[in-house]
């Protein structure tokens, strides 16, 4: 407690004229009321928290039976950086008032900023069984559980949301999206089919739909479906771009080439009309990387370590993690953003402090609160643009940097439909080409400079091989030799765009895929000569 603290509280609401002076003399007595308390807590919290804790802990020995008390309690020791106050007094909150959703959602962003994803998912869990249930709040609830992640607890809690809401377009594609991610292929096309009857606005609904099988044949009624839909003139830009898309993909799977070109050169440029990219921000970083000094490794020396795949999207680099998570020993976080935050937020030169610190954060990231591994793998692919960041922040990281034949890259990304902004650049050869060039440079300078292990693979041989690369790979990470079964164990979820991919035996089929497309897309064959091979090398340890 910070009893010293209390009058100054007490002072700076009288000073800054916030409450009446009655109302401040109540407080100072202690026979304020408990709104009043919580009143001049909030006041606080905007001014100084430190003051807001002094106050907050003195109504808290007054008032002990006050769910508002806590959590506004919590907050100011969250501000203040005690996060280990904060959870006791966001707990005390939940245990006097088990619906307390504003407590709730605080104590699940603490959790979240600790890694504490299984701890998270309990409190949200049992908010959503304790609060008065409305469509907001399970909109909310389910929301909250995807963007962390928590897929298989969202799933456990559908079957009621859809028994409430049965004709609730978000939830129905929310309910085939959950699906998808877990592999669960028949029941998300009937969700996202749903989901559509109801809403054909919806542009990643028609995106999931197309990715749930693949198609084999001209009467089936998706194909069917996607192909009116495409008619259509009133369903938006980006639903009639994610439509395109779709049907795309559908026509590359019944082999219908010169169709599916010209499908997804107009579902491109429609896209790429309304959402140009931005290609300033990172050509500056390509001509002048930043290389932070390196810090005190975070990271004792006895601890699980990380590891990053990384290079161009649609590379191989699920290919490469499914494979890899055979073995219990490594354990995926799938593709994480937040290097790139933490890139935004600690500046060109961060101090040694500032990397200790982010470093630690992150690996609460990586470690979470689940069974423990020894390696952790976070395979956003664009974390090859802060690898100078990564060497600075984790001394024991390890890299994998897959390659692909750029012809085959390219073709792959122009396919898809990211819709996020930092994939903006894959919606014309000419960007892709741009983009892949810079990446290449980054590449050679980090292979040049950066004091990582960095280990280059081959898409074309993990398809081909993916055996004997695998165990290159485990000899990279000084991992012994592969004792789990040959047959590939799929991630327990998958949010990619190689969902369905993944999920399936390895093949060569995409190998030479960029061929079929040549007759009709000749940037294809240019590629080659705008972007300069990969560098060569061999595997390279710091």
């Amino acid at each position: 407690m910070s009893p010293t603290l209390f009058p100054t509280a007490l002072a700076r609401l009288a000073q800054d004229a916030t409450l009446p002076v009655e109302q401040v003399e109540r407080l100072r007595a202690g026979t304020a009321t408990v709104e009043e308390w919580c009143n001049a807590g909030e006041k606080l919290l905007g001014i100084d928290p430190r003051l807001a804790r002094a106050l907050l802990e003195r109504a808290a020995q007054l008032q002990p039976n006050i769910p508002n008390v806590h959590y506004l309690l919590g907050n100011a020791f969250r501000l203040c950086a005690e996060p280990a106050m904060a959870e006791i007094a966001l707990r005390r909150a939940i245990a006097l008032q088990p619906a307390h959703a504003d407590a709730s959602l605080s104590l699940a962003f603490l959790l979240r900023e600790q890694g504490r994803m299984q701890a998270l998912a309990d409190v949200m869990l049992d908010l959503w069984r304790n609060e008065p249930r409305s469509l907001d709040s399970d909109r909310r609830t389910l929301a909250f559980l995807c963007e962390c992640g928590r897929f298989s607890e969202a799933r456990q809690i559908l079957p009621a949301m859809l028994e409430a809401h049965p004709h609730e377009a978000e939830l129905l594609r929310r309910a085939g999206e959950i699906a998808l991610v877990l592999g669960h292929f028949d029941a998300a096309r009937d969700h996202l089919n749903a989901s559509l009857d109801r809403d054909p606005h919806q542009a990643s609904a028609w995106l999931r739909l197309a990715h749930t099988h693949r198609f084999a044949s001209e009467q089936e009624p998706d194909l069917i479906r996607l192909r009116q839909a495409a008619t259509r003139v009133d369903l938006g830009a980006d639903a009639q771009s994610a439509v395109g898309f779709a049907l795309g993909k559908a026509l590359d799977d019944l082999d219908q080439i010169e169709e599916a070109s010209r499908v997804l050169g107009e579902a491109n440029a429609r896209w790429r009309a309304s959402h140009p990219w931005n290609a300033a921000p990172f050509l500056a970083q390509v001509d002048q990387p930043p290389q932070p000094s390196r810090a005190e490794s975070a990271e004792p020396a006895h601890s699980a370590s990380a590891l990053f795949i990384v290079g161009l999207p649609r590379a191989g680099t699920t290919l490469l993690e499914t494979l890899l998570c055979r073995d219990p020993a490594l354990r995926s976080r799938g593709e994480l953003n937040w290097i790139d935050a933490l890139a935004r937020k600690l500046g060109p030169q961060p101090s040694t402090a500032m990397l200790q610190s982010a470093g630690e954060f992150y690996l609460a990231q990586l470690r979470q609160d689940d069974a423990p591994a020894s390696i952790y793998i976070d395979k956003n692919p664009l974390n090859f643009r802060y690898l100078g960041l990564v060497a600075a922040m984790l001394p024991r990281a390890r890299v994998i940097h897959c390659r692909r034949d750029i012809r085959a890259t390219a073709l792959s990304l122009w396919s898809q439909h990211f819709a996020h902004e930092s994939m903006a650049w894959s919606y014309s050869f000419e960007d892709i080409a741009r983009f892949a060039h810079g990446y290449q440079q980054l590449m050679a300078h980090w292979l040049a400079t950066a004091p990582l292990p960095i280990h280059e693979l081959d898409y074309e041989s993990l398809a081909r091989e993916p055996e004997s690369v695998i165990a290159g790979v485990r000899n990279f990470l000084d991992l012994g030799a592969d004792e789990s079964p040959s047959t590939s164990k799929s991630a327990a979820a998958i949010a990619t765009a190689s969902v369905w991919q993944a999920r399936q035996q390895v093949h060569t089929r995409s190998i030479e895929r960029w061929r079929r497309y040549e007759p009709f897309l000749p940037q294809l064959a240019d590629m080659q000569a705008v972007v300069s091979p990969s560098p060569a090398g061999v595997p390279k340890r710091a």
